[in-house]
């Protein structure tokens, strides 16, 4: 259930300029760059092995370039929503498209990143352990992505129809059916913050422990002598900007619901707020759709890659050890 209309006009928000004439620029922009970005990711990964990252890697830009599409449909909104009724079947379509593939990229993608950071952890950390196994094979990492679709798919769609049901009298603009939209019910917005959080507190708890282990191994000659110089500092390098361009996107968004639910009873002026910082958190969520394959690209550049010696240079005990050290592959996926 949705949080009831509200009645009074002065709590209805007037279209911004910057709404209606910017926002539409700035999502057409992110557009093309997405378009541009992720179809350049595609198109390295999809003649290379399917290893787990490489996976990850694939989806993640499948819902990237599916959210670059959902933006006409938010730049029509923003264009026609002072003219379009609320019951226009246009503007119903424009809202739930918009709602629904902003929610499933954005969770859809979180999920990607965590199972990346994972598998990396599984592949450097426990190579042997045989719980996490999973992370590393192809076939169920398969598997995971589409559950991982489903699953969102799923519930994302059933919220967006009960919205859809329970506005079915809705009588004004197009507008003000979306800011009702805003108003998300107190589990809604609970469920989702605790998702992210949860999400998150992962992520960081597989880079901490992968990035303590290299910082622990790398001060042996052996491991140093494979890994060659500045192997582990760019490996970290990576890791962090993974973690700041996640935190960049989907932070900001999930404070503001964190917020919003416990905020408790607001007043007009207050809601209004709250719709004007959702609508500028929403649009940072959205560079996500840019930003992940931009970092993919630039950390496959040759100057972010981790080089090694040669098998010429590398000791004799480096070299006989090679296969019992594991396998690196952090360039293969932004996340």
């Amino acid at each position: 259930m949705i949080i009831s209309e509200v009645k009074c006009d002065n709590c209805r928000p007037q279209p911004l300029v910057s709404s209606t004439e910017v926002l539409p620029w700035l999502y057409l922009s992110l557009a093309l760059l997405g378009f541009l970005t992720n179809g350049l990711v595609l198109f390295q990964l999809w003649r290379t092995q399917r290893k787990p990252t490489t996976i990850f890697t694939l989806n993640m830009a499948v819902s990237d370039i599916t959210l670059c599409v959902s933006f006409f449909f938010r730049i029509a909104y923003f264009k026609n929503s002072r003219q379009w009724d609320a019951n226009a079947p246009l503007c119903r379509l424009a809202l739930s498209v918009s709602i629904a593939v902003f929610y499933v990229n954005v969770y859809c993608n979180m999920c990607f990143l965590l199972w990346t950071s994972i598998n990396r952890y599984v592949t450097v950390v426990q190579p042997s352990q045989s719980v996490l196994q999973a992370f590393r094979n192809p076939r169920t990492c398969y598997r995971l992505c589409v559950a991982t679709w489903a699953v969102f798919l799923v519930s994302v769609s059933v919220r967006v129809v009960a919205t859809e049901v329970s506005t079915m009298n809705f009588s004004s603009t197009c507008y003000h059916l979306m800011e009702h939209h805003k108003q998300e019910h107190l589990v809604s917005l609970v469920l989702g913050s605790l998702l992210f959080f949860s999400i998150l507190g992962a992520m960081l708890v597989s880079y901490s422990l992968l990035l303590y282990h290299l910082q622990k191994v790398h001060r042996t000659s052996l491991v140093s002598a494979w890994f060659g110089p500045g192997g582990g500092l760019k490996v970290k390098r990576k890791v962090m900007a993974s973690v700041l361009v996640f935190l960049a996107c989907f932070l900001p968004h999930n404070i503001q619901r964190s917020i919003m639910a416990f905020s408790g009873t607001e007043n007009c002026e207050t809601k209004k707020r709250h719709s004007e910082v959702t609508s500028v958190t929403i649009l940072v969520a959205a560079l996500n759709c840019c930003l992940n394959p931009i970092l993919h690209l630039v950390l496959r550049l040759p100057c972010c890659r981790m080089t090694r010696p040669a098998s010429s240079s590398v000791p004799a005990a480096a070299e006989s050890s090679r296969n019992q050290l594991p396998q690196i592959y952090i360039t293969e996926a932004s996340g």
